[in-house]
């Protein structure tokens, strides 16, 4: 019996399996927070959510990239704590392989680091 339809998600969120080994550059064009419910003994959490320029579904609604505590750190460290500052800044977006299976990176176009970032 085929079980991946019982794995599907209905939330139109940016998944990082469905861009695996692709990189690509967006703009965020607004921050919010959801709050997820507790569930199957993990406490309920509140997680900040990156919407983009151009970046929706085929009914046209915007999808949104959950971010997790690395990449919340990662924007912190490049454009301060507080979201409004993100807004217009441009990213680089990539996957890699975790535990867990595809997870995203962020990479703050504007800031130098010590690697090259080939996007």
């Amino acid at each position: 019996m085929d079980m991946s339809k019982y794995a599907e998600t209905k939330n139109t969120d940016l998944k990082a399996a469905d861009y695996k080994g692709k990189k690509f550059k967006a703009v965020i064009n607004q921050v919010d927070v959801r709050t997820y419910e507790a569930k199957g003994g993990q406490a309920a959490d509140e997680k900040g959510v990156l919407f983009f320029e151009g970046i929706n579904d085929a009914e046209g609604k915007p999808r949104g990239l959950v971010l997790n505590k690395t990449n919340t750190k990662i924007l912190i460290n490049a454009y301060g704590s507080d979201s409004e500052s993100w807004l217009g800044q441009e990213i680089g977006l990539s996957t890699h392989e975790t535990e867990l299976g595809e997870g995203w990176v962020i990479s703050p176009m504007n800031v130098q680091f010590d690697d090259d970032i080939p996007f």
